[in-house]
Protein backbone atom coordinates (compact mmCIF):
# COMPACT_ATOMS: atom_id res chain seq x y z
CA UNK A 1 0.00 0.00 0.00
CA UNK A 2 1.09 3.42 -1.13
CA UNK A 3 -1.39 6.01 0.15
CA UNK A 4 0.31 8.37 2.30
CA UNK A 5 -0.68 8.68 6.35
CA UNK A 6 -2.98 11.87 7.58
CA UNK A 7 -1.39 14.64 8.69
CA UNK A 8 -2.17 14.65 12.28
CA UNK A 9 0.24 15.15 14.59
CA UNK A 10 1.01 16.28 17.98
CA UNK A 11 1.92 19.75 18.36
CA UNK A 12 3.18 19.31 21.69
CA UNK A 13 6.49 16.68 20.88
CA UNK A 14 6.72 17.11 16.84
CA UNK A 15 9.08 14.42 15.01
CA UNK A 16 12.39 15.46 13.68
CA UNK A 17 11.45 16.23 10.62
CA UNK A 18 9.89 19.10 11.92
CA UNK A 19 11.46 20.26 15.09
CA UNK A 20 15.20 19.13 14.28
CA UNK A 21 15.10 18.24 18.82
CA UNK A 22 15.88 15.36 20.00
CA UNK A 23 13.11 13.27 22.01
CA UNK A 24 13.19 14.02 25.43
CA UNK A 25 14.44 11.31 28.10
CA UNK A 26 11.18 9.85 28.97
CA UNK A 27 10.53 9.03 25.05
CA UNK A 28 14.07 7.36 24.87
CA UNK A 29 13.35 5.25 27.89
CA UNK A 30 10.26 3.79 26.02
CA UNK A 31 12.10 3.21 23.22
CA UNK A 32 14.73 1.32 24.84
CA UNK A 33 12.55 -0.82 27.30
CA UNK A 34 10.01 -1.44 24.50
CA UNK A 35 13.20 -3.16 22.22
CA UNK A 36 13.84 -5.35 25.64
CA UNK A 37 10.34 -6.89 24.47
CA UNK A 38 11.71 -8.13 21.16
CA UNK A 39 14.90 -10.45 22.73
CA UNK A 40 12.19 -11.62 25.57
CA UNK A 41 9.91 -12.84 23.07
CA UNK A 42 12.55 -15.94 22.51
CA UNK A 43 15.12 -15.77 25.33
CA UNK A 44 12.83 -16.04 27.78
CA UNK A 45 12.14 -20.06 26.87
CA UNK A 46 14.99 -21.01 25.70
CA UNK A 47 16.71 -22.53 28.55
CA UNK A 48 13.47 -24.43 28.81
CA UNK A 49 13.20 -26.07 25.75
CA UNK A 50 14.73 -29.62 26.78
CA UNK A 51 11.99 -29.95 29.75
CA UNK A 52 9.53 -28.94 27.43
CA UNK A 53 10.20 -31.64 24.94
CA UNK A 54 10.31 -33.82 27.86
CA UNK A 55 7.17 -32.98 28.79
CA UNK A 56 5.01 -33.59 25.75
CA UNK A 57 7.55 -37.01 24.62
CA UNK A 58 4.69 -38.72 24.08
CA UNK A 59 3.72 -36.45 21.18
CA UNK A 60 4.41 -36.86 17.07
CA UNK A 61 7.26 -34.75 16.25
CA UNK A 62 7.97 -33.09 19.35
CA UNK A 63 11.52 -32.58 18.65
CA UNK A 64 10.64 -30.26 15.76
CA UNK A 65 7.63 -28.57 17.64
CA UNK A 66 9.30 -27.87 20.85
CA UNK A 67 11.94 -25.66 18.62
CA UNK A 68 8.90 -24.02 16.98
CA UNK A 69 7.75 -23.17 20.03
CA UNK A 70 10.71 -21.10 19.99
CA UNK A 71 10.62 -19.86 16.51
CA UNK A 72 6.73 -19.45 15.36
CA UNK A 73 7.10 -16.32 16.77
CA UNK A 74 9.17 -14.89 14.01
CA UNK A 75 6.98 -16.58 10.84
CA UNK A 76 4.12 -15.00 12.98
CA UNK A 77 6.11 -11.39 13.03
CA UNK A 78 7.27 -12.18 9.43
CA UNK A 79 3.72 -12.04 8.40
CA UNK A 80 1.97 -9.64 10.12
CA UNK A 81 4.48 -6.96 10.35
CA UNK A 82 3.62 -5.73 6.95
CA UNK A 83 -0.11 -4.55 7.98
CA UNK A 84 1.54 -3.21 11.59
CA UNK A 85 3.53 -1.04 9.54
CA UNK A 86 0.38 -0.04 7.53
CA UNK A 87 -1.16 0.68 10.76
CA UNK A 88 1.84 2.58 12.12
CA UNK A 89 1.77 4.65 9.01
CA UNK A 90 -2.22 6.10 9.25
CA UNK A 91 -3.41 5.71 12.37
CA UNK A 92 0.03 6.91 14.77
CA UNK A 93 2.74 4.89 16.51
CA UNK A 94 0.81 4.69 19.92
CA UNK A 95 -2.46 2.90 19.04
CA UNK A 96 -0.70 -0.03 17.50
CA UNK A 97 1.81 0.12 20.60
CA UNK A 98 -0.74 -0.69 23.39
CA UNK A 99 -2.92 -2.87 21.82
CA UNK A 100 0.67 -4.84 20.86
CA UNK A 101 1.69 -4.88 24.82
CA UNK A 102 -1.84 -6.62 25.92
CA UNK A 103 -1.48 -9.20 23.20
CA UNK A 104 1.97 -9.35 24.47
CA UNK A 105 1.20 -10.25 28.10
CA UNK A 106 -1.71 -12.44 26.76
CA UNK A 107 -0.23 -14.60 24.03
CA UNK A 108 3.77 -14.77 26.14
CA UNK A 109 1.90 -15.80 29.54
CA UNK A 110 -0.66 -18.33 27.92
CA UNK A 111 2.49 -20.86 28.84
CA UNK A 112 1.23 -20.93 32.25
CA UNK A 113 -1.77 -22.52 31.63
CA UNK A 114 -1.91 -24.39 28.49
CA UNK A 115 -2.20 -28.11 28.50
CA UNK A 116 -1.14 -29.22 24.72
CA UNK A 117 1.94 -28.39 22.78
CA UNK A 118 -1.10 -27.16 19.64
CA UNK A 119 -2.25 -24.20 22.42
CA UNK A 120 1.37 -23.58 23.17
CA UNK A 121 2.14 -22.71 19.61
CA UNK A 122 -1.35 -20.85 19.76
CA UNK A 123 0.05 -18.63 22.41
CA UNK A 124 3.31 -18.32 20.61
CA UNK A 125 1.87 -16.80 17.61
CA UNK A 126 -0.80 -14.66 19.91
CA UNK A 127 3.16 -13.05 20.95
CA UNK A 128 4.52 -13.24 17.49
CA UNK A 129 1.35 -10.69 16.56
CA UNK A 130 2.49 -8.67 19.79
CA UNK A 131 6.11 -8.51 18.72
CA UNK A 132 5.46 -7.55 15.45
CA UNK A 133 3.45 -4.78 16.68
CA UNK A 134 5.84 -3.43 19.16
CA UNK A 135 9.18 -3.69 17.10
CA UNK A 136 7.23 -1.98 14.19
CA UNK A 137 6.33 1.15 15.85
CA UNK A 138 8.53 1.96 18.35
CA UNK A 139 11.17 1.48 14.72
CA UNK A 140 9.06 3.98 12.96
CA UNK A 141 9.42 6.50 16.73
CA UNK A 142 13.30 6.52 16.14
CA UNK A 143 13.57 6.71 12.77
CA UNK A 144 10.96 10.00 13.46
CA UNK A 145 12.61 11.47 16.11
CA UNK A 146 16.12 10.34 15.73
CA UNK A 147 18.14 11.67 12.52
CA UNK A 148 22.06 11.25 10.74
CA UNK A 149 24.94 10.43 13.42
CA UNK A 150 22.34 10.49 16.39
CA UNK A 151 19.86 8.02 15.01
CA UNK A 152 22.99 5.89 14.37
CA UNK A 153 24.11 5.71 18.01
CA UNK A 154 20.53 5.31 19.24
CA UNK A 155 19.99 2.10 17.44
CA UNK A 156 23.78 0.89 18.89
CA UNK A 157 22.30 2.20 21.96
CA UNK A 158 18.91 0.02 21.84
CA UNK A 159 20.62 -2.96 20.04
CA UNK A 160 23.05 -2.78 23.71
CA UNK A 161 20.06 -2.60 26.05
CA UNK A 162 18.31 -5.14 24.00
CA UNK A 163 21.18 -7.54 24.50
CA UNK A 164 21.47 -6.42 28.39
CA UNK A 165 17.61 -7.47 28.62
CA UNK A 166 19.06 -11.04 27.16
CA UNK A 167 21.82 -11.19 29.37
CA UNK A 168 19.54 -10.51 32.57
CA UNK A 169 16.83 -12.86 31.13
CA UNK A 170 18.25 -16.25 29.73
CA UNK A 171 19.84 -16.61 33.39
CA UNK A 172 16.52 -15.78 35.07
CA UNK A 173 14.09 -18.34 32.42
CA UNK A 174 17.60 -21.35 33.27
CA UNK A 175 16.63 -20.54 36.97
CA UNK A 176 12.88 -20.31 36.08
CA UNK A 177 12.93 -23.46 33.82
CA UNK A 178 14.91 -25.39 36.70
CA UNK A 179 11.75 -24.99 39.01
CA UNK A 180 9.26 -26.20 36.02
CA UNK A 181 9.39 -25.47 32.35
CA UNK A 182 6.34 -23.07 32.65
CA UNK A 183 7.41 -20.96 34.90
CA UNK A 184 9.38 -18.55 32.84
CA UNK A 185 5.91 -17.83 30.98
CA UNK A 186 5.49 -15.32 33.61
CA UNK A 187 7.82 -13.16 32.50
CA UNK A 188 5.91 -12.08 29.73
CA UNK A 189 3.44 -10.52 32.34
CA UNK A 190 5.86 -7.58 32.66
CA UNK A 191 4.90 -6.02 28.94
CA UNK A 192 2.08 -4.68 31.24
CA UNK A 193 4.33 -2.61 33.28
CA UNK A 194 5.09 -0.73 29.89
CA UNK A 195 1.51 0.33 29.09
CA UNK A 196 2.15 3.72 31.58
CA UNK A 197 4.69 5.33 29.93
CA UNK A 198 3.30 4.33 26.34
CA UNK A 199 0.18 6.30 26.66
CA UNK A 200 2.31 9.21 27.15
CA UNK A 201 4.08 8.79 23.89
CA UNK A 202 2.90 11.82 21.24
CA UNK A 203 -0.18 10.92 20.10
CA UNK A 204 -1.03 11.06 15.55
CA UNK A 205 1.54 10.18 12.77
CA UNK A 206 4.04 12.09 11.49
CA UNK A 207 3.51 14.74 8.42
CA UNK A 208 4.53 13.79 5.34
CA UNK A 209 8.16 14.64 4.49
CA UNK A 210 8.14 17.57 1.82
CA UNK A 211 10.19 15.50 -0.38
CA UNK A 212 6.77 13.66 -1.53
CA UNK A 213 5.56 16.42 -3.22
CA UNK A 214 8.68 15.71 -5.43
CA UNK A 215 7.55 11.74 -6.35
CA UNK A 216 10.26 10.69 -3.65
CA UNK A 217 9.81 7.08 -3.55
CA UNK A 218 12.12 4.05 -1.43
CA UNK A 219 15.17 2.71 -3.08
CA UNK A 220 14.15 -0.87 -3.19
CA UNK A 221 17.53 -2.55 -5.00
CA UNK A 222 19.19 -1.40 -1.85
CA UNK A 223 15.95 -2.04 0.38
CA UNK A 224 15.60 -5.33 -0.58
CA UNK A 225 19.51 -5.69 -0.36
CA UNK A 226 19.14 -4.88 3.47
CA UNK A 227 16.84 -7.30 4.31
CA UNK A 228 18.05 -10.26 2.80
CA UNK A 229 21.30 -9.29 4.72
CA UNK A 230 19.03 -9.89 7.08
CA UNK A 231 17.28 -12.76 6.75
CA UNK A 232 20.78 -14.84 6.23
CA UNK A 233 22.24 -13.43 9.77
CA UNK A 234 18.93 -14.15 12.06
CA UNK A 235 19.03 -17.57 10.34
CA UNK A 236 22.78 -18.26 11.52
CA UNK A 237 22.58 -15.80 14.35
CA UNK A 238 19.68 -18.02 15.93
CA UNK A 239 21.35 -21.28 15.62
CA UNK A 240 22.30 -20.88 19.36
CA UNK A 241 19.32 -19.83 21.17
CA UNK A 242 17.38 -22.89 19.37
CA UNK A 243 19.67 -25.32 19.14
CA UNK A 244 22.48 -24.21 21.40
CA UNK A 245 20.44 -25.49 24.74
CA UNK A 246 20.07 -29.08 23.02
CA UNK A 247 24.25 -29.05 22.20
CA UNK A 248 25.03 -27.81 26.19
CA UNK A 249 23.10 -30.76 27.53
CA UNK A 250 24.89 -32.49 25.61
CA UNK A 251 28.05 -31.14 27.06
CA UNK A 252 26.19 -31.74 30.13
CA UNK A 253 24.97 -28.11 31.34
CA UNK A 254 21.86 -27.64 33.09
CA UNK A 255 19.48 -25.82 32.73
CA UNK A 256 20.74 -22.71 34.58
CA UNK A 257 24.12 -23.13 33.13
CA UNK A 258 22.51 -23.02 29.91
CA UNK A 259 21.18 -19.73 30.61
CA UNK A 260 24.02 -18.17 32.02
CA UNK A 261 26.12 -19.20 28.50
CA UNK A 262 23.69 -17.37 26.94
CA UNK A 263 23.17 -14.58 28.85
CA UNK A 264 26.93 -14.39 28.37
CA UNK A 265 26.68 -14.37 24.46
CA UNK A 266 24.07 -11.70 24.73
CA UNK A 267 25.97 -9.73 27.41
CA UNK A 268 28.75 -9.47 24.69
CA UNK A 269 26.50 -8.18 21.74
CA UNK A 270 25.42 -5.47 24.38
CA UNK A 271 28.80 -4.17 25.51
CA UNK A 272 29.86 -4.23 21.82
CA UNK A 273 26.83 -2.25 20.70
CA UNK A 274 27.14 -0.11 23.81
CA UNK A 275 30.78 0.73 23.02
CA UNK A 276 30.34 1.29 19.26
CA UNK A 277 27.31 3.44 19.78
CA UNK A 278 30.46 6.00 21.25
CA UNK A 279 31.41 5.52 17.35
CA UNK A 280 28.94 5.32 14.73
CA UNK A 281 28.68 7.67 12.13
CA UNK A 282 32.25 7.85 11.72
CA UNK A 283 32.45 4.43 9.52
CA UNK A 284 30.48 2.79 6.65
CA UNK A 285 27.72 0.55 8.12
CA UNK A 286 27.92 -1.83 5.31
CA UNK A 287 31.89 -2.54 6.60
CA UNK A 288 30.95 -3.01 10.19
CA UNK A 289 28.02 -5.06 9.47
CA UNK A 290 30.43 -7.04 7.50
CA UNK A 291 32.98 -7.35 9.87
CA UNK A 292 30.03 -8.44 12.06
CA UNK A 293 29.25 -11.34 9.72
CA UNK A 294 32.64 -12.31 9.82
CA UNK A 295 33.22 -12.40 13.73
CA UNK A 296 29.74 -14.59 14.38
CA UNK A 297 31.34 -16.92 11.22
CA UNK A 298 34.24 -17.60 13.46
CA UNK A 299 32.44 -17.62 16.77
CA UNK A 300 30.33 -20.58 15.08
CA UNK A 301 33.35 -22.47 13.59
CA UNK A 302 34.65 -22.66 17.68
CA UNK A 303 31.47 -24.23 18.46
CA UNK A 304 31.70 -26.89 16.07
CA UNK A 305 35.09 -27.88 17.21
CA UNK A 306 34.21 -27.64 21.42
CA UNK A 307 33.76 -31.00 23.59
CA UNK A 308 33.11 -29.16 26.39
CA UNK A 309 31.48 -26.10 28.49
CA UNK A 310 34.36 -24.43 28.81
CA UNK A 311 35.38 -25.02 25.03
CA UNK A 312 32.29 -22.50 24.22
CA UNK A 313 32.83 -19.73 25.68
CA UNK A 314 35.32 -18.68 22.97
CA UNK A 315 32.73 -19.00 20.66
CA UNK A 316 30.05 -17.79 22.16
CA UNK A 317 32.27 -14.38 22.98
CA UNK A 318 33.76 -14.10 19.30
CA UNK A 319 29.85 -14.58 18.15
CA UNK A 320 28.30 -11.81 20.97
CA UNK A 321 30.92 -9.53 18.94
CA UNK A 322 29.37 -10.37 15.97
CA UNK A 323 26.15 -10.13 16.54
CA UNK A 324 26.58 -6.53 18.73
CA UNK A 325 27.65 -5.58 15.36
CA UNK A 326 25.11 -6.63 12.40
CA UNK A 327 21.80 -5.59 13.08
CA UNK A 328 22.51 -1.77 14.57
CA UNK A 329 24.38 -1.29 11.05
CA UNK A 330 21.91 -2.73 8.92
CA UNK A 331 19.02 -0.70 10.36
CA UNK A 332 21.35 2.56 10.30
CA UNK A 333 21.87 1.60 6.73
CA UNK A 334 18.27 0.91 5.87
CA UNK A 335 16.66 4.56 7.53
CA UNK A 336 19.57 6.41 5.73
CA UNK A 337 17.44 5.19 2.56
CA UNK A 338 14.11 5.01 3.92
CA UNK A 339 11.42 7.97 3.12
CA UNK A 340 9.72 9.75 5.75
CA UNK A 341 6.61 8.65 5.02
CA UNK A 342 7.37 4.82 4.35
CA UNK A 343 9.48 4.37 7.59
CA UNK A 344 6.31 1.99 8.85
CA UNK A 345 6.07 0.26 6.46
CA UNK A 346 9.89 -0.63 5.50
CA UNK A 347 10.53 -1.01 9.18
CA UNK A 348 8.00 -3.57 9.65
CA UNK A 349 9.72 -5.15 5.85
CA UNK A 350 13.00 -5.65 8.12
CA UNK A 351 10.95 -7.00 11.20
CA UNK A 352 9.78 -9.19 8.86
CA UNK A 353 12.80 -10.45 7.47
CA UNK A 354 14.36 -10.77 10.59
CA UNK A 355 11.69 -12.65 12.25
CA UNK A 356 11.44 -14.84 9.13
CA UNK A 357 15.22 -15.76 9.64
CA UNK A 358 14.31 -16.79 13.14
CA UNK A 359 11.92 -19.21 11.84
CA UNK A 360 13.63 -20.70 9.03
CA UNK A 361 16.88 -21.22 11.61
CA UNK A 362 15.70 -24.52 12.55
CA UNK A 363 14.29 -25.66 9.41
CA UNK A 364 17.12 -24.54 7.21
CA UNK A 365 19.80 -25.64 9.37
CA UNK A 366 18.61 -28.71 11.64
CA UNK A 367 21.00 -30.60 13.38
CA UNK A 368 20.26 -34.44 14.38
CA UNK A 369 20.51 -35.25 17.64
CA UNK A 370 23.51 -37.35 17.25
CA UNK A 371 25.22 -34.28 16.34
CA UNK A 372 23.96 -31.25 18.02
CA UNK A 373 26.51 -28.94 16.47
CA UNK A 374 26.31 -29.91 12.71
CA UNK A 375 24.23 -26.84 11.63
CA UNK A 376 26.85 -24.76 13.22
CA UNK A 377 29.07 -26.04 10.05
CA UNK A 378 26.83 -25.52 7.86
CA UNK A 379 25.52 -21.46 9.26
CA UNK A 380 29.50 -20.79 9.89
CA UNK A 381 30.51 -21.19 6.25
CA UNK A 382 27.32 -19.21 4.87
CA UNK A 383 27.80 -16.31 6.89
CA UNK A 384 31.97 -16.29 6.02
CA UNK A 385 30.55 -16.01 2.66
CA UNK A 386 27.64 -13.57 3.20
CA UNK A 387 30.54 -11.36 5.22
CA UNK A 388 32.94 -11.20 2.48
CA UNK A 389 30.35 -10.68 -0.29
CA UNK A 390 29.00 -7.65 2.02
CA UNK A 391 32.88 -6.05 2.28
CA UNK A 392 33.88 -6.50 -1.04
CA UNK A 393 30.36 -4.66 -1.99
CA UNK A 394 30.90 -1.99 0.16
CA UNK A 395 34.11 -1.17 -1.63
CA UNK A 396 32.51 -1.41 -4.78
CA UNK A 397 28.83 -0.72 -4.62
CA UNK A 398 28.14 2.97 -4.92
CA UNK A 399 24.59 2.92 -6.20
CA UNK A 400 23.69 1.13 -2.65
CA UNK A 401 25.60 3.01 -0.25
CA UNK A 402 23.84 4.89 2.45
CA UNK A 403 23.87 8.72 2.35
CA UNK A 404 25.44 10.87 4.88
CA UNK A 405 22.27 12.78 5.64
CA UNK A 406 18.87 11.62 6.79
CA UNK A 407 15.87 9.76 4.71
Amino acid sequence: MTRTAPATVSSATPPKDQAGAAPEASIRLTLLLLSALTIMAGATIAPALPAMQAHFTSQPNVQLLVKLALTIVGLAIALSAPLSGVLADRYGRRPVLIGSLLLYALGGASGLLVSSLGMLLVGRVVLGLAVAGTMTASGALINDFFSGPARGQFLSQQAAFSSFGGAVLLPLGGVLAGVGWRAPFGIYLVALCLLPLVFKLPRGVPKPHHSLDLGERPRWAAIGLVYALALAYMVVFYLMPAQGPFLMKSLGAAPASTGLLLGTFTLVAAVTSLLYSRFSGRFDPRRVAALGFLLLAAGWSVVTQAHSIAALLPALVLGGLGGGLVLPNLYTWLADITPAAWRGRIVAGMSSAVFLGQFLSPLLLAAPNAHPAQGFVWGSLAIAFVGAALLALSFTGNKLKAPNQAA
